[in-house]
């Protein structure tokens, strides 16, 4: 056994905490859940992000499909190319990727059922790793061969139900019949189900190069997937760029397969960290509301002993100690309800989010989530813990508690601010995106300033509102007003959480209109690829046939579409790190440009002029704001393309503002004429129709031209929407972390005001105040600090909402009260039902016990 101490100083303070934690802690489950609950949140964010990211690590290799992929778009590789991966390689498949139009006579409708397809093209040693899921579980060559001049596909689930098939249908697809031989569940080198987007389809390679869907020009991208050899498989990436990387090769390696969706887990984990310290920071005013109850249950320990002469050092080493312990074993719930978060997820959700998991115990994140856990307990409840063993013993034998105890030391304050900075250094340094992490906590924190403000601003008003009011309006003024307040306890706490929900609800209206309301208002309704050079006079004749105003610019549009690559910047070679991230969605492989003469109506210029509309000099090009921003040009700067394997430079003739959800060329990019007309690009049109007349003009084209591609943008509009819906939810749901926190606060101001209230109704009751009259009394002041609160949060939601909505997002502004009076309502009927609850409970007690007792 460990000798006790010797200091007799040292022996007080233990025994003195041994013996009260000993005694029980009762009445302590709000200090223990705010802690617990930030804690939880803290640990399960970093918990599940490393399970998925080492499932990512332990299968990029398969989610590549080998050591390496080398990727062309608009061609396939030439035989140089191909002996040069050969020669490196123990073993290659080949595949292609394009759109192609599927098409069923339509039995029992009018018109055919035509819809766009995810082909992708296979060759006969597809996959080097893993195995795709078929129903029934045919081999993949047989399910793909040509049988009787037909050729086979596997088919996804979507596919099925658009067209109404099953597997052993036949399907027209691009021009040429293909029979259905088993329906697709899975491919071991893509997440998630088979055509989650759009219907998709496996089909031979071969296949796709007798449609002639590989011809030059054609909208497609060929992948090589390689199982290198060893000699050659640490130097591959640098031997192909050096080789082949001028020719618009594309390499990949395993890592930079799952690169996008270590950034998508790492900006969650961020998200819900900052949910998590919000939580605590909610919290903390529970964590010091219950600090303060428990010392002022204590209110006679501390007395004697300081009458006995026990020192300000030895009260707060002994109380300090059993605070700590109690956030200890908070935290340490917490942390164990984390580390166990990716088992309750996979319980949860099965197979339902497509990664893969390595699940495990992750130190790091656990400490890192009990460290918080103890610095928000030191940071909230040390003032309170200063207050009461600085007050005089006169004081404390009087029972004289809150606001009348006694100033915060030095000593405290300096402790408390020390563990806030340290709060925010730990939580700023363990975070992957620190500057992110940065920035919300100190949303936050500020948020958190500004509400304790309000709270101080609602006591003043309330205290003089009491000065003119009558009656029971009066006592409810009064007691939001005076000592005991509930506005400093309930708005910064619940508050806070409303804030991040009203945000939330506020951002998901706003896009949810964009997607739903404004989008398709301005936005095509059929968007038309693949249009033969030779044959876009003849298009428009077809369109027109069909009703469609060609020759007005606000319902019809076609011009060339091109897919270039950014290749330098001024002169000088791009480098990728020289683009701001944000942007660097144009310099990432190819892009679709186009190239015009006038300017058209949509084309907002922010500097320089438009070409004229016969231009034939020298290639111009107008850029987007936002990629001219990102890639640091001006007006008169050059930029260089590789475009149908030439390399082209152009000068910067205008920047112009792009409606991303409008009607019209909106691309990064639009060229001057006079230069790419010699390669006849393909074509794309825009219509903007009513939807009854989409399925008509569809069918028309397709008569005519089975080859081009059709999208319809409602329908994608309605997909987008829904996925939109269900993100939202589970944001919202992280949010509503915080709330829960600020609601575990309201549930101890009840305790607390319980408490607090009982000689208050034990005198009204003996003056002749009803049950009735006491109950909306204490309702009436519970339901004023939760509308307080809820005003608060609402209007800081907004606030914080309108720049993101504006700024981030690029949408239209749209206020919709619904979900925040619900909101706001819920927290209101919250609040006076927790008042009416303390009332019940004051009244539960006898008039002449509180008194005598007082």
């Amino acid at each position: 056994m460990t000798p006790a101490p010797s200091n007799p100083t040292t022996r007080a303070w233990l025994r003195i905490a041994m013996r009260e934690l000993a005694g029980g802690v009762g009445g302590f489950w709000i200090y223990f859940a705010c802690l617990a609950l930030g804690a939880w949140a803290i640990a399960a964010a970093g918990s599940v992000t490393e399970a998925f990211n080492r499932g990512l690590s332990q299968q990029s290799r398969t989610l590549l499909g080998g050591d390496a992929q080398l990727s062309f778009s608009q061609r396939e590789a030439s035989p140089a190319e191909l002996a040069w991966m050969t020669e490196r390689a123990e073993a290659l498949t080949r595949s292609a990727s394009v759109d192609v139009m599927g098409r069923i006579a339509n039995e029992g409708g009018p018109g055919d059922i035509i819809r766009q397809i995810d082909v992708r093209g296979v060759d006969a040693l597809f996959p080097l790793i893993g195995e795709v899921q078929l129903d029934p579980a045919l081999p993949l060559a047989a399910t793909l061969e040509k049988r009787e001049g037909v050729w086979g596909i596997a088919a996804s689930q979507t596919l099925l139900d658009e067209f109404g098939l099953a597997v052993g249908g036949r399907l027209e697809l691009g021009g040429v019949d293909v029979d259905i031989r088993a329906r697709l569940d899975g491919e071991p080198d893509r997440l998630g189900k088979p055509g989650a987007f759009q219907p998709s389809a496996l089909i031979a390679l071969d296949a796709l190069r007798e449609m002639d869907l590989l011809a030059q020009g054609r909208l497609f991208r060929a992948g090589y997937r390689i199982i290198a050899r060893p000699e050659a498989l640490a130097t591959f990436q640098q031997d192909a760029e050096a080789a082949w990387g001028e020719a618009g090769m594309r390499y990949r390696a395993p890592e930079d397969a799952v690169d996008g969706l270590r950034d998508l887990l790492d900006m969650l984990n961020t998200f819900m960290s900052v949910i998590g310290i919000a939580a605590l920071v909610a919290g903390g005013v529970g964590v010091a509301q219950a600090t303060s109850s428990f010392l002022e249950s204590r209110v006679e320990s501390i007395a004697a002993l300081k009458a006995l002469g026990a020192d300000a050092g030895t009260i707060r080493a002994a109380y300090a100690l059993q605070l700590g312990v109690l956030a200890g074993i908070g935290s340490i719930a917490g942390v164990v309800l984390g580390a166990l978060s990716p088992w309750m997820l996979q319980l949860a959700v099965g197979d339902q989010i497509p990664l893969p998991t390595a699940i495990g115990i992750f130190p790091e994140p656990l400490l890192k989530a009990f460290t918080l856990g103890l610095l928000a307990a030191v940071l909230f409840a040390a003032p309170a813990l200063g207050r009461a063993r600085a007050t005089p013993p006169a004081a404390l034998f009087r029972r004289l508690g809150g606001e009348l105890l006694g100033r915060t030391p030095w000593f405290e304050r300096i402790v408390s601010a020390s563990a806030g900075v340290l709060l925010v250094l730990v939580a700023t340094l363990g975070s992957a995106r620190p500057l992110v992490t940065l920035g919300l906590l100190a949303g936050a924190g500020a948020a958190y300033v500004v509400l304790v403000g309000a709270a101080m601003l609602i006591k003043r008003l309330a205290r003089i509102a009491a000065r003119s009011a009558r009656g029971y309006p009066r006592l409810a003024l009064a007691n939001l007003g005076g000592p005991g307040s509930l506005a400093p306890t309930i708005a910064p706490a619940l508050g806070l959480g409303l804030a991040l929900l009203s945000l939330v609800a506020v951002v998901q209206t706003n896009l949810l209109g964009q997607i739903r309301d404004t989008a398709p208002a301005s936005a095509p309704s059929l968007i038309f690829r693949q249009i033969p050079d030779a044959e876009a006079a003849a298009f428009d004749e077809v369109l027109a046939g069909q009703g469609v105003d060609v020759a007005d610019p606000e319902s019809y549009r076609r011009a060339p579409f091109i897919l270039g690559r950014v290749i330098a910047l001024k002169g000088r070679e791009l480098k990728e790190e020289d683009v701001a991230e944000e942007e660097r969605w144009v310099v990432r492989g190819e892009i679709g440009m186009t190239y015009v003469g006038a300017q058209p109506p949509e084309a907002q210029l922010r500097s320089g002029k438009w070409w004229p509309a016969d231009y034939k000099g020298p290639l111009l090009v107008s850029v987007e704001e936002g990629a001219a921003k990102g890639l640091d040009l001006k007006v008169g700067d050059t930029i260089g393309f590789r475009i149908f394997g030439r390399e082209l430079e152009a000068s910067v003739a205008s920047i112009r503002k792009v409606d991303w959800g409008g009607f019209g060329a909106n691309m990064a990019f639009v060229l001057s004429p006079g230069t790419l007309e010699a390669a006849k690009p393909f074509h794309t049109a825009i219509v903007m129709l009513p939807p009854e007349r989409e399925q008509a003009v569809m069918t028309a084209v397709a008569d005519r031209w089975p080859g081009v591609l059709v999208f319809q943008l409602r329908r994608t509009l309605e997909t987008a929407a829904d996925l939109f819906d269900q993100i939202s939810l589970i944001v919202t749901v992280l949010a509503s972390v915080v709330t829960f926190a600020g609601i575990l606060v309201l549930f101890g101001a009840f305790a607390a005001a319980a408490r607090r209230r009982r000689q208050e109704s034990a005198l009204l009751k003996t003056f002749g105040a009803t049950r009735g009259a006491i109950l909306a009394l204490y309702a009436g002041e519970f339901a004023l600090a939760g509308l307080a609160a809820a005003i608060l949060g609402g209007a800081m939601g907004i606030a914080a909402a309108h720049p993101i909505v504006i700024n981030v997002f690029e949408a239209q502004w749209r206020f919709d009260w619904a979900p925040l009076l619900a909101v706001a309502s819920i927290a209101v009927l919250s609040a006076a039902a927790g008042g009416a609850a303390v009332g019940w409970t004051t009244l539960s007690h006898r008039p002449a016990r509180v008194l005598r007792s007082a």
